[in-house]
């Protein structure tokens, strides 16, 4: 009888310590289900911009759980359509994508629906809605590029500005078109104010903006212009160099787009560089929670967000930057996203100094 007795209390400690391994095992292969794999592809890792952006998407995907990976496409379509199909074939779940340009996107978003994977388009509009038969996506969140190509016009003419040059960025980009098209909006509601020329930079780097600002200041020469408007902050950190060295700072003052650190050390400073706005770096880490989301059931609130950004002059440059620079943006991450608060009303929150 003890005999008996004791095989039953060694079975059950067996079938315990059996249940224990089956529980750790499932928590294990649960565990690793639940670590969702994101690629993202950006046009450049070079741009300062873009450098912020990844920042961002890193720590949402760290307060997600979420395993990132990020690739830069060296602003050339044909490495991002390469960059993406091997994304795809590393199993990531979902893709967060900023096409290089709307030309480019369909054949993104094309491969993705191919793959059952859901895709997520920032900072630049594909051209057509999410929902459509040939090409859908998730949705699109990206900066109102209208009104903030119309906020830096607006801001240089509080300022002073009548005779205005822009700088604007690689035509055919759904983004440069926006900008541009608040740049004139912005001086066409102005008295006495005149776009004296607009010409695209030839790319949007720093050394884009040197070359394209040496030309203007030899096409309109002293007196002739008094503004610079800057589709971003690379662009006009190259015109900033190209009016100090001609020795045409007292009389030109400048603003841009994307809130990078070099602008905004010049806006502290209290130089001729007076303005740029921006925050939307932080869309490509919106762009992660909408896509954290749909893997996990839940479908966008709204499939085209658009942005309105936050401007910094030398008046609010401390506020900023002690809560955006210095710091990870106020907000929990998880509070806005679906998978973690149900009854959340809004994906992305406010680009907004406290």
């Amino acid at each position: 009888m003890e005999c008996a007795h004791n095989r039953r209390a060694f079975m059950r400690v067996i079938g315990s310590a059996g249940i224990a391994a089956a529980a750790l095992l499932s928590t294990t292969v649960l565990g690793q289900a639940a670590t969702i794999k994101i690629g993202v592809s950006i046009p450049t890792l070079q741009n300062p911009f873009w450098v912020n952006a990844v920042k961002f998407a890193e720590h949402v995907a760290k307060a997600l759980d979420v395993e990132l990976t990020v690739v830069g496409a060296d602003n050339r379509e044909d490495k991002q359509l390469t960059d993406v199909q091997s994304l795809l074939s590393a199993g990531v779940q979902a893709l967060v994508v900023t096409p290089q340009s709307t030309a480019s996107a369909p054949g993104l978003i094309k491969l993705s629906d191919r793959a059952h994977v859901p895709i997520v388009v920032v900072d630049r509009y594909p051209g057509f809605e999410a929902k459509n038969a040939d090409a859908p996506y998730v949705a699109f969140i990206g900066p109102n590029d209208v009104s903030a190509g119309a906020e830096i016009t607006k801001y240089l003419i509080s300022q002073g500005a009548k005779k205005i040059v822009g700088i604007g960025g690689l035509p055919g980009s759904s983004v440069a078109e926006g900008r541009e098209k608040g740049l004139r909006e912005g001086v066409a509601s102005a008295s006495g104010v005149q776009l004296v020329q607009y010409v695209s930079g030839g790319g949007e780097s720093e050394d884009n903006g040197y070359q394209t600002m040496q030309n203007l200041l030899s096409a309109h020469p002293a007196g002739t212009i008094d503004a610079v408007w800057c589709y971003n902050d690379a662009l006009c950190l190259g015109a900033f160099r190209a009016i100090r060295q001609a020795g045409r700072s007292s009389e030109i003052k400048l603003g841009g787009m994307d809130l990078v650190p070099q602008a905004l050390d010049l806006i502290e400073q209290k130089t001729d560089y007076v303005y740029s706005t921006g925050g939307h770096w932080l869309q490509l880490g919106f762009g992660v929670m909408v896509a954290y989301d749909k893997v996990n059931g839940h479908d966008p609130l709204k499939d085209n967000i658009r942005l309105d950004l936050l401007g910094v002059n030398s008046s609010n440059f401390a506020t900023f930057k002690q809560q955006f620079i210095d710091n990870a943006p106020p907000y929990d991450v998880k509070q806005y996203t679906l998978t973690n608060n149900p009854g959340a009303t809004s994906q992305t929150f406010p680009l907004a100094t406290k």
